[in-house]
């Protein structure tokens, strides 16, 4: 009886079939976050780039541009686009290189002074819900940008 118990626990066969399948247990999940995490990195640079993008739109699309953009009135006229809505537009168009799907992108345009003066600030803010490619724990459930220029004219 002894020798079968001795013959059967130095029997190696099998062994790195299941070295490998327990390997993969830890592996592939960790290859998965590691993807997804990626993800989130590159969805957020590209959201704060949109950021950049809007704030660079309503920087040069001041009171002075016949084509303003904010709150307040061109030289010649009242601004045709008050409200912001190219500034969202620039940024919405830059959010779409990110792969996800951006129909709940929340813009929100402020200019600080409640004009766009040349010098005046104007920030841009980006939220957004991220949505996952594989639903892992610690992936952050929404994405966050700012970004903040004065008016150049």
């Amino acid at each position: 009886m002894r020798r079968i118990f001795r013959s059967a626990f130095h029997d190696n066969r099998g062994s790195t079939l299941i070295e490998t399948a327990v390997a993969m247990l830890v592996v592939i999940p960790m290859l998965l976050w590691v993807f997804e995490m990626c993800m989130y990195c590159y969805t957020t640079a590209v959201l704060q780039y949109a950021a950049r993008q809007g704030v660079e739109y309503a920087m040069t699309h001041g009171t002075d541009a016949p084509n303003c953009s904010g709150p307040g009135g061109s030289i010649n006229s009242i601004c045709p686009d008050a409200a912001g809505a190219n500034v969202t537009g620039v940024v919405a168009q830059v959010a779409k290189s990110t792969g996800h799907n951006m129909t709940s992108l929340a813009v929100q345009s402020t200019w600080a002074a409640g004009n766009n003066n040349p010098e005046s600030p104007v920030t841009v803010m980006i939220t957004t819900p991220y949505t996952p490619y594989v639903h892992l724990p610690f992936v952050p459930s929404t994405i966050k940008g700012t970004a903040t220029g004065n008016i150049v004219y």
